[in-house]
């Protein structure tokens, strides 16, 4: 009798075991369920945007094992992701040689997919990446994740966006990459407050931000349409600054669009900085800073000569010899000018010769 007492009591506590076993194994299970094929153990990403249809989700090699799942790309399947490649760093304007490429492709590797959609995006085919997403995307790697929030930012599907950045922090599988992708959709979109709570992720998770997400942010400040985008911007500047973090020529070309609107000062401000710290100027800074410094940013047009030389006759001459001495250093410097620069160069010169 006591050893059939004993034997029951043994039992109730392994019984017990093995439910709290089964209780962490359907926690795992759910928690990393998007590493595996819906064909290994039925559980896949949903979400409104594929409600049609069934959508397999695996990660790169570093997070998961793969072997034995038909993922491994053939010879012929690298191949076809370099040309791919390639004919995405081409010069824009060769039309359709990455689409014809990629049209003769009917599988699902994702390194040949990833590579058609960085493609799409380079040359800014967006429409065409996105279709690529939405109905070729058969496995998510992590590349795809950040190449897929990039397009979709593009194209303003920004539900999605956030759709695949939670599902990116849910899993904790955020990096220096996926977050330059989620902040790059918020630019594009000129969310502000989204670009800046990504950085405050990575501060919270330690993930190093560098050159590349804040300046980033500032560009989600440059394309804000609400006030306070100056402020934000320079607040975000001076964070990088603070992080010991060297600002590039697009930091500060997106940072004078945040100024846009401000007082004058603040675009030479922004050049006795540039000089401090040695950061040369080129041709899409010098357009952006003669729009903003003597016409003010989105206001009217100056395509025509015509119309640039009415508009600098009635500005103020010491504005106007600032506007010739920025575009003499940059001579001095051999920086190429663009047709919209020597335009207003020209229209500059011609009427202080006239005064």
């Amino acid at each position: 009798m006591k050893r059939t007492c004993h034997t029951l009591v043994f039992s109730l506590l392994l019984l017990v075991h093995l439910c709290r076993e089964c209780h962490k194994t359907f926690a795992l299970i759910k928690q990393v369920g998007s590493y595996f094929l819906r064909q290994q153990s039925g559980l896949n990403i949903h979400s409104p945007a594929f409600e049609q249809r069934d959508r397999d989700v695996v990660f790169s090699k570093k997070e998961l094992k793969t072997e034995g799942l038909g993922l491994d790309p053939t010879q012929e399947e690298k191949t076809l992701a370099s040309l791919l490649k390639a004919a995405g760093d081409e010069k824009r304007g060769k039309n359709g040689k990455w689409q014809d490429m990629f049209a003769k492709y009917s599988g699902s590797n994702p390194i040949v997919v990833n590579a058609a959609m960085q493609a799409a995006l380079k040359q800014r085919d967006y429409d065409e990446g996105l279709n690529i997403y939405y109905n070729r995307v058969r496995y998510m790697t992590l590349p795809t994740f950040s190449i897929a929030m990039k397009l979709l930012g593009k194209c303003g599907h920004l539900d999605e966006v956030e759709r695949l950045w939670e599902e990116l922090v849910g899993l904790n599988l955020v990096n220096q990459v996926l977050a330059a992708a989620r902040i790059d959709a918020a630019a594009d979109d000129g969310d502000m407050g989204g670009a800046e709570s990504v950085l405050n992720y990575m501060v919270e998770k330690d993930i190093e931000a560098n050159v590349v997400h804040f300046t980033s942010t500032i560009r989600a400040c440059a394309n804000a349409k609400e006030a306070g985008r100056a402020k934000q911007a320079q607040k975000m500047f001076e964070q990088m600054v603070a992080k010991e973090i060297e600002p590039n020529i697009v930091t500060y070309t997106n940072l004078l669009r945040a100024f846009r609107d401000e007082p004058s000062e603040c675009c030479l401000g922004l050049l006795r900085d540039m000089k401090d710290k040695d950061v040369k100027v080129n041709n899409v800074f010098a357009e952006n800073f003669l729009f903003i410094f003597l016409k003010g940013f989105g206001k009217g047009s100056w395509r025509k000569q015509r119309a640039i030389v009415a508009d600098i006759r009635t500005l103020d001459l010491a504005d106007l010899q600032t506007a010739k001495c920025f575009v003499d250093e940059l001579r001095d410097a051999n920086v190429c000018l663009n047709k919209s620069c020597k335009n207003i160069e020209a229209a500059i010169r011609m009427v202080l010769r006239n005064q």
